[in-house]
């Protein structure tokens, strides 16, 4: 019994009582430390191993709502001939300035942006100003195609002291 307790407290005493850096990779036993006795940062990663195969598909979400792309678009050159669009659009009328498009189908109660293109038309320019002909609460009476499925287009020159023929895109959005 007295050799057993000296030989257990002989190994706490050893255990509390080494010097730091005493015990060598010599007195390690192979396979013997876990993570778990290295301070964080301590041991190097080793290689990433390959990627494990592909799990199987979750089930589909929920439909989204529906979307408000542009419906419709168009650049127009400044001497009112089409450069691009997205289809079915026409010039109907072409004055200094002043441009009334044919979307093809109803157009008053949906958004209309424009905005300055630089298609065959390097100068400076003032303002672009776009909204729906057909002489309704929502729109203007336009000279021609005078009707809901009209946008009428107005360039300024760069003091928007006049119009001035300038390129431009519109488009109509839902």
């Amino acid at each position: 019994m007295v050799a057993l307790l000296l030989a257990l407290g002989g190994t706490g005493y050893a255990a509390t009582r080494l010097p730091a850096n005493s015990v060598t990779t010599v007195q390690v036993k192979d396979h013997s430390l876990l993570a778990k006795d290295f301070k964080a940062g301590q041991l190097p990663r080793g290689p990433s191993g390959p990627a494990g195969p592909a799990g199987p598909a979750g089930p589909a979400g929920p439909a989204g709502p529906a979307g408000g792309g542009a419906s419709k678009w168009a650049l127009v050159n400044p001497n009112g001939s089409i450069a691009a669009q997205s289809g079915g659009i026409t010039v109907t009328t072409h004055s200094t300035g002043t441009y009334i498009l044919d979307f093809g189908a109803a157009i008053d109660q949906k958004l209309i942006l424009a905005s300055s293109g630089v298609a065959n038309d390097p100068g400076a320019r003032g303002d672009v100003v776009a909204g729906p002909c057909g002489g309704t609460a929502t729109g203007m009476a336009c000279t021609t195609g005078n009707d809901t499925s009209h946008v009428v287009v107005q360039t300024y020159n760069a003091a928007n002291a006049a119009l001035a023929d300038h390129a431009f895109y519109v488009a109509v959005f839902g």
